[in-house]
């Protein structure tokens, strides 16, 4: 079986991260159902470890998943896997030749650090114990690198940093990982009815959907009050959800918030 650019069927390997083991699986259901494609694991898959192998989809699946996923390290084109290095081999002297982006291994040509073309990772799996390590890995992997996720939202869009916090201000990596739970997607409109300081409606922007919320609490909607911030006795008069919007470049997806 071909795909449309006459390569064979591919296999792809996700490298996924050891937190919130258990929404990486709906995550990335969601994120394949945005694109129309089935979950398809390959035989042996196991949900806890760091590696899944996908069957059944295209670059530009993966692509498209890992431009949203912040439970996903990185993805590649799988060209080879075993239990051992020896195994490795085994496997990728079978990879189709067809299917490889250079002629054959091992790899000809001017190799570029600054500016390759591709990237090629082995990988090893040593399991999820940090205090049981084995000598030798548990499996193997050989591929082209396709795509990091968006672990750096993570970061950038860490309630540490935001303008505008509460005492119960949603935890940046869970706040994307609802939104991408919930499937939001361009010129959506997002409702969130108890919006608080607005972190779900910054997850639901970064990913240019329309946000807008109510809450009961007049303090938090208006941005008075107390400041929940160490060293800061009151709540300036510009802390407030849209800041948190305006502060990460989406404010143009703010609609409103009410109180109720």
């Amino acid at each position: 079986m071909a795909t449309t650019t006459g390569r064979s069927c591919l296999q792809y390997l996700l490298h996924l991260a050891q937190d919130h083991l258990d929404f990486r699986l709906p995550e990335i259901k969601a994120l394949l159902a945005l694109r129309g494609k089935p979950f398809q694991p390959s035989e042996n898959f196991k949900e806890k470890t760091p590696f899944w192998c996908l069957d059944g989809l295209s670059e530009e699946d993966v692509r498209s998943i890992m431009a949203r996923s912040v439970c996903t390290k990185s993805a590649f084109e799988l060209w080879g896997h075993g239990q051992t290095h020896s195994e490795l081999r085994t496997s990728l002297l079978k990879y189709p030749s067809e299917n490889m982006a250079l002629e054959y291994l091992p790899f000809e040509g001017t190799v570029s650090l600054k500016s390759p073309q591709h990237i090629f990772c082995l990988l090893e799996d040593y399991g999820t114990d940090p205090n049981n390590i084995p000598e030798q890995p548990f499996y193997v992997y050989f591929g082209r690198w396709i795509a990091d996720g968006q672990r750096e939202l993570i970061r950038s869009h860490s309630v540490k940093n935001r303008h505008f916090i509460g005492n119960t201000s949603m935890d940046a990596a869970l706040s994307f990982i609802m939104a991408n739970h919930a499937k939001v997607k361009e010129n959506d409109v997002v409702f969130d009815p108890f919006v608080g300081t607005g972190s779900l409606l910054v997850a639901c922007s970064q990913f240019k959907a329309y946000v807008c919320g109510t809450d009961i609490d007049y303090n938090i909607i208006h941005g008075k009050g107390r400041s929940s911030r160490k060293n800061q006795k009151w709540r300036g008069p510009d802390e407030n959800i849209r800041a948190n919007l305006r502060q990460y470049g989406t404010e143009k997806m703010y609609l409103d918030v009410m109180l109720v």
